[in-house]
């Protein structure tokens, strides 16, 4: 996870947005969290992973992920 000023973000934007593929980046200003930038890939894993074990349903888990991935 990489800190970075809200100043040196906004300058290097273009830099900051190729990093996220590999690292989650934390935006601070006035050393407070302003905001958290990830790769939307991981977070889709992420949130299907938080699903596992609310769906009630027959389908077993795979199926469940391909439809779900599908509709994001």
């Amino acid at each position: 996870m990489k800190l970075v000023n809200i100043t040196d973000f906004r300058k290097d934007l273009k830099k900051y947005a190729e990093m996220v593929k590999t690292e989650d980046i934390i935006v601070i200003s006035n050393g407070k969290q302003i905001m958290k930038i990830t790769d939307p890939a991981k977070n889709k894993v992420l949130r299907m992973k938080r699903l596992r074990g609310i769906a009630k349903t027959d389908q077993d888990h795979e199926e469940i992920m391909k439809e779900k991935l599908q509709q994001l």
